[in-house]
């Protein structure tokens, strides 16, 4: 039988509420991989004011899509930063025009994602997931209506401070951030599916956190 060998880098994809950023916080935190998370490049970008960071910032400030070349430079650079070490995107690629890009990365550079890690959840849980979320806007705790709920009806546990939602939990921005991951990066779910099936892994993310999580430690072979 072949040793199985935990992959080197790693890209993970699930639309808002799978729970994809709070899965790939762990495996970062558990077995070493660098998180290169695509919004918080952005926002260091902006920070640092440097080439990358000027014309970043207008393009957040105008509400228009940073283009696929910023980003890929971006990418391009953390991915320089950790070198030879293990690597985790979040939220890269999102788009078939990043696809190309990493594509193009492994033809002339010799970089190659090991494995593309889908955390599958049906919209309607994730809708469901996401409408739930409060916040303390006093102390920041966190509760969730139906798996974690506060003793007392929408109010804190700790300061007795009303909850309320976050602001990008508000129903209408949810179902513009699915329609988001509709349109731009469930294509590139689907080409990796069918186009690298050897490379390609799928977990349930309708489970819980910890569910979650062993399933992947077993697709990643980093369950030994």
């Amino acid at each position: 039988m072949s040793q199985r060998v935990p992959p080197q880098h790693v890209a993970v994809f699930g639309r808002p509420g799978s729970g994809k950023s709070s899965l790939a916080e762990r495996l970062s935190a558990d077995h070493g991989y660098a998180l290169v998370r695509t919004g918080e490049l952005l926002r260091q970008a902006v920070r640092r004011r440097d080439s990358l960071g000027s014309p970043v910032e207008g393009y957040l400030k105008s509400g228009a899509l940073v283009p696929d070349d910023v980003v890929a430079a971006l990418v391009a650079r953390a991915v320089a930063d950790v070198g030879d070490g293990r690597l985790l995107f979040d939220g890269f690629p999102r788009t078939l025009s990043q696809v190309g890009i990493l594509d193009a990365w492994e033809r002339e550079k010799g970089y190659r994602v090991d494995c593309f890690l889908d955390v599958d959840i049906r919209r309607e849980a994730a809708i469901a997931r996401m409408g739930g979320r409060r916040v303390c806007p006093a102390c920041g705790a966190t509760y969730h209506m139906v798996s974690h709920p506060p003793l007392h009806d929408e109010t804190c546990d700790l300061d007795g401070t009303r909850l309320e939602r976050r602001k990008d939990d508000d129903p209408e921005v949810i179902e513009a951030r699915q329609r988001v991951f509709e349109e731009s990066t469930e294509p590139v779910v689907a080409h990796y599916r069918t186009h690298a099936p050897g490379r390609f892994r799928r977990v349930d993310g309708e489970k819980p956190l910890d569910a979650v999580y062993a399933e992947s430690l077993r697709a990643l072979a980093l369950d030994a």
